[in-house]
Order: structure tokens, then C-alpha cells, then sequence
């Protein structure tokens, strides 16, 4: 939908005192008579927000509300600058003579974003700051409607379910949708000025929790007017699908992702299947000849479907037993790095990638990074190696940025996630790593948001611990998000393999992933699209060109599932296959109006089908 009509009263009487907003099936109004609130939030008849729950704002100081017959309109603004269509509320509320002043202002930024910006100020009469907290009761109103989603959920009959995660700054839109239309429009709190000391760094979070439609978003105010709050709304036409497209870019617009394009291509991001090699196990150690069998590791990694690349942990849980750091441990092989030097030439024979970790935590205190990083460079010259592993990081050190610079093949994996901005510009793969024998976890097949904004991040999925049908989820969810798998049998001593089927599992998803790489890792891509039957999940894959699609499929019940399981939005003629997964009946179901793909899923079973239009 684009926002190509923007209507406001140009002329408001103190009688009505009412700002209207349309823009196509999207309405919304604001009274400002005797407090600021919303008459109506519309999308096509869906009103989103009620007479007891439509303030935008609440100023709570300390433990009290300033009640709403205080606030005073100071100026209406009513304008369009270039592309940006401007409407502003300028107030004022005394309270116990603290005198309080704000703007809320709306702003049309682009044809599908509109954001509410709120301002506030504070002049205390005895000059001493007290506790000051905002509320947004509109929100509760959004909230109780029966078509709203926070962010990573879906619906599921009457209820809803949480069934995506992330674990980065960047926290998609809550979802409000017209049942008839298939209008959506999406909720973000946006987090623009993390560092900015008036600007609460909270709120974009709250909205992915439980009770956030009460949240208190605790405020520090001075005397010059500064933005706390950024709501921004998104809207189209063409549903939550396009909603979440539309959220996608304007937050990748926002990064530097110069660093994952390359003049070659970057050979990490087909890293579908990594082997971590405890150099002192018995699966990669002889003890009788002690020597490494690193041969027989590549060989028996064909059952899984060959290993792209191997991580070589020589050092810990050796480190700490004397004043040995994790450099020093390699002079300890026969003929020093030159061991290392001929298991790489052996890996590079067998087309198989090899890094070593790289262990912060063992940086000594007359040590720096700095000093880290020439030897890097100096083990890479010697070694030939591939990468290095950045164990217990999430990302990559300003001091190891020269090593990429003068060896353009090189790469960084990290074990967690990049989490901040400038951490997912400069580190360009990772682990996707879940579960703890520590904790009591569940391995929840589910839609990983991280890797569907930034498909040109690889992420390896891996839950070390994890045995019998935690494993057998673990490669259900790595096929459901598309991604590759660390295998690792050998935790340290403690022997934990896959079986023959999950073999033959792996296998088949990374021939799949291999052979349609670039749909799986599209731009095109949408996590939790909207689906026809409850119970079921749906990922589409999608290229740029947007010619050929695959989807995974999760009936998350215990029972099978028959029906149609989503619209396709083509009026030509499509091919249909199921590439993995327990075969199920697909047929293409058409009415005049629609074209829908329907099969039947087993429960708790993963699937994944291809459609070439």
C-alpha cells in the first residue's frame, strides 16, 4: 500500500479539536479536547483501540499520575517539508509547580512509514530531579484485540504463541491486521539514539514481553525539550508478509554491510557443515600410534554429507594446568606448527576448511590484543589456515581487522552472535548455539529472525549436549530456518553421537542446501509467514529475482494436519515439489478469487517444498 493520501484538518475549531490521519484502509484520529488520545485506529472496520485505553501518553512523577485536565495545548503544526508531511501537539502540564512541557509529532517518513515522536522537558521548582516514568495506554487497547500479535508470534485459534526468537538489538514489529482485508500494520519502538541520555533504551524490548502493554518507561528529563520516545508504524495492504518486508529494510538500511560483499565469492557462506575436532578424543586421537586422525574424520564425515570445514580444539580444558598459554600448546606437537601445517594441506586435498580457536580469555595481563593479532598473522603465514574460531565472542576484536585486510579469504566464526550494530558490520558468521546440560532447556523448533535480516550471515546451528529427540529437533530446526549444523559427537570427552537416520538426515538437508543456496539465503526471505491452518509455521525462501520459492513447513502439534497451509500469490502456472521430509500429499487448490497450497503434515514433523513458477 502506498501513502499516497495524507489528510489532516487544515482548519480546527476549538469545538472538534480532532486531527484525522488516512491513508487508504489505514484511519486513525486524535483528540486533543481535553487529553490526548486516539478516537479511532483503524484498519479497513478493525478499530484497534478503545474509549478507556486511547491516551498516547501518561507522565507518572514518582508514584502519581498528572492527571489529564492539566494539560494546556500551546500550537498545532500543520505542515509538508519536501517528501515529510508534519503534524505536531505542542503542551504543557504544571504540576505541584513542576512544569512539565512536550511535543508529540507525527511524521509521514516515506510511503509506508509514519512515526510519533515524543518530547518532553521538565523545569522543577526547587531545581531536584524526582523519579519520572511514561505509559502509553493506547497500547492496551492494541493489546486486547483479538487480531494483535507482539513480535514473534503467531496465531493459533483464539490464542496466540510465541514461535520465532532473536538474540540481537533489532526487535521486529508487533503485528495488528483486518481479518476481511488482510490490511496489517506493524508496532516498533524504535531505538535510534542508544547513547542519547534522555531516550529510553527499554521500550523497543518491553513490546516483546509479557505485561509491556503496562510498561513504565522510566525517563531522565532537563530542561531543553529531547526526544524520549520513537514509535514508528508500518502499514500495507498486501498483509503481515509485506509488513515484516517492509521492517527488513528500513532496519538494513541502517547498517554498513559492505564487509560480507566481496570481488570473489566469500567461501563461508556455503560453510553448511562444520566439524568441532577434539584434538585429544578418541575420535580425532590414536593413542596407540599418537597421531591424529584427522583423515578418518573427513572420511566418516561423508554419512553426514562431507564437512565443509573443520574447527581443530587443541588447547582447552588442557589450559590452566601450568603457565602454558594456548600458543605455546602447539610447540608441544611433533615438529611443532609444521603438525598443524600438514593436517591444514590434508583438509585443503579434501576440499575441507580448517580453523583454530582463538581463546580471550587466555590473554595474559602483560599481553594485549595487539600482540594477539601479529602472532595471528604469523600462525596464518606459516599454517595456511582458514579461520580462526572466536571462542566465548560475539565479536571480532578492532585489533584483528589488519589480519582480514592482508589475507582477503580469511574469516572470523564467532561462537555467540553478533549482538550491537558494529558487531554484525564487522563479524560476518557465527553459531546459532542453544541449550545448556546446566539448565533445564527444550529445543524448540522455532524461526531464528537474526538469520532471515542478514541472510548473508552464516550461522551454524549447534546444541552440544543435546541427545536422542533433542537431536532429531535440532536438525528439524536447522532445516526450518534453512541454515547449516556444527557437528560435535565428541564434548569433551563425553561421547555423544548422531545416529545412522540423523545421518542420513543431515545428508539430505545439506545436498538441498547446496542446491539451492541462493533461494535459501534470498533477500527475498520472511520468517512466520501468514498461514491458513492453526497448528502449523511457515518460512518462505525467496532469491532476488523471486522466480523460484521454497518453504518449511512445522505442524508444531501432536496431530496430523490436513488442509490448506498458505496463498500463493501467482496466476501462473507453478511446480510443486517436497525436497525433505516425511513425503505428504501437496496439490494446488484454486477458486476464482485464490490459489492455495494444501497438504497433509504429520505432527511434530518438518518439511520442506519447492515451488518454480
Amino acid at each position: 500500500m502506498v501513502l499516497d493520501v495524507f489528510m489532516m484538518h487544515k482548519t480546527l475549531t476549538p469545538k472538534d479539536k480532532i486531527i484525522e490521519f488516512s491513508s487508504g484502509d489505514l484511519l486513525f484520529s486524535l483528540n486533543y479536547l481535553k487529553k490526548i488520545s486516539f478516537d479511532n485506529f483503524k484498519i479497513s472496520n478493525s478499530n484497534f483501540v478503545n474509549s478507556k485505553n486511547n491516551e498516547l501518553l501518561k507522565i507518572k512523577v514518582e508514584n502519581n499520575f498528572i492527571p489529564n485536565n492539566l494539560i494546556k495545548i500551546k500550537k498545532i503544526v500543520n505542515e509538508t517539508h519536501n517528501n515529510y508531511k508534519i503534524c505536531s501537539i505542542e503542551f504543557s502540564q504544571n504540576y505541584n509547580r513542576d512544569l512539565f512541557k512536550g511535543r508529540i509529532s507525527i511524521v509521514q517518513k516515506g510511503s509506508n512509514i509514519i512515526d510519533f515522536i515524543f518530547q518532553l522537558s521538565v523545569k522543577w521548582k526547587d531545581k531536584i530531579p524526582k523519579k519520572i516514568s511514561l505509559t502509553f495506554p493506547f497500547l492496551i487497547g492494541l493489546y486486547e484485540h483479538k487480531n494483535f500479535l507482539k513480535p514473534g508470534y503467531v496465531a493459533n485459534k483464539k490464542k496466540s504463541i510465541k514461535k520465532s526468537s532473536w538474540n540481537f538489538h533489532e526487535y521486529p514489529p508487533a503485528m495488528i491486521s483486518d481479518s476481511n482485508s488482510g490490511v496489517a500494520a506493524g508496532l516498533e519502538f524504535f531505538d535510534q539514539f542508544p547513547w542519547q541520555a534522555n531516550y529510553n533504551l527499554a521500550m523497543h524490548e518491553a513490546i516483546s514481553r509479557e505485561g509491556f502493554e503496562k510498561y513504565e518507561a522510566e525517563v531522565q528529563l532537563t530542561e531543553e525539550l529531547s526526544d524520549v520516545v520513537v514509535m514508528r508504524l508500518y502499514s500495507s495492504s498486501l498483509g503481515k508478509n509485506e509488513v515484516f518486508k517492509l521492517w527488513k529494510a528500513n532496519t538494513r538500511n541502517r547498517y554498513d554491510l559492505r564487509k560480507y560483499i566481496k570481488s570473489t565469492p566469500r567461501w563461508i557462506q556455503k560453510n553448511y557443515l562444520q566439524h568441532f575436532t577434539f584434538a585429544y578424543g578418541k575420535e580425532a586421537f590414536d593413542y596407540t600410534s599418537s597421531k591424529f586422525k584427522i583423515n578418518k574424520i573427513i572420511k566418516e564425515g561423508k554419512k553426514f554429507g562431507g564437512y565443509d570445514s573443520i574447527i581443530f580444539w587443541h588447547q582447552y580444558p588442557r589450559l590452566g594446568l601450568d603457565k602454558t598459554n594456548q600458543w605455546n600448546l602447539y610447540k608441544y606437537l611433533p615438529k611443532n606448527y609444521q603438525s598443524i601445517k600438514k593436517i591444514v594441506d590434508l583438509c585443503h586435498q579434501n576440499n575441507v576448511k580448517f580453523f583454530i580457536p582463538f581463546k580471550p580469555w587466555d590473554v595474559r595481563a602483560h599481553e594485549s590484543l595487539d600482540m594477539h593479532a601479529k602472532f595471528l598473522e604469523k600462525f596464518i603465514s606459516e599454517t595456511n589456515i582458514d579461520g580462526f574460531f572466536l571462542d566465548t565472542m560475539s565479536a571480532l576484536p578492532e585489533s584483528f581487522l589488519s589480519i582480514q585486510k592482508k589475507f582477503p579469504t580469511f574469516e572470523f566464526c564467532s561462537e555467540g552472535t553478533p549482538k550491537e550494530q558494529r558487531q554484525i558490520e564487522q563479524l560476518t558468521s557465527s553459531w546459532d548455539q542453544i541449550g545448556d546440560i546446566r539448565r533445564n532447556y527444550k529445543v524448540e523448533i522455532e524461526a531464528n529472525i537474526f538469520r532471515f535480516v542478514f541472510p548473508e550471515h552464516p550461522l551454524n546451528l549447534v546444541s552440544r549436549w543435546s541427545v536422542g529427540s533433542d537431536k532429531d529437533a535440532i536438525i528439524k530446526r536447522a532445516a526450518f530456518n534453512g541454515m547449516g549444523l556444527v557437528i560435535w559427537q565428541d564434548v569433551f570427552g563425553c561421547w555423544l553421537p548422531f545416529s545412522r537416520t540423523q545421518q542420513k538426515l543431515i545428508k539430505q538437508l545439506k545436498k538441498i542446501l547446496e542446491k539451492f543456496h541462493d533461494i535459501f539465503f534470498g533477500n527475498h526471505s520472511i520468517p512466520l509467514i501468514e498461514t491458513l491452518s492453526s497448528g502449523v509455521i511457515c518460512n518462505q525462501f525467496a532469491n532476488n529475482f523471486n522466480n523460484n520459492r521454497i518453504y518449511s513447513i512445522y505442524n508444531f502439534t501432536s496431530k496430523k494436519i490436513k488442509g490448506p497451509l498458505f496463498n500463493i500469490d501467482s496466476n501462473v502456472d507453478i511446480q510443486v515439489q517436497q525436497i525433505y521430509g516425511k513425503l505428504s500429499a501437496i496439490k494446488i487448490q484454486k477458486t476464482k478469487k485464490t490459489k492455495s497450497l494444501s497438504c497433509t503434515i504429520g505432527p511434530n514433523e518438518v518439511i520442506l517444498i519447492h515451488i518454480k513458477l
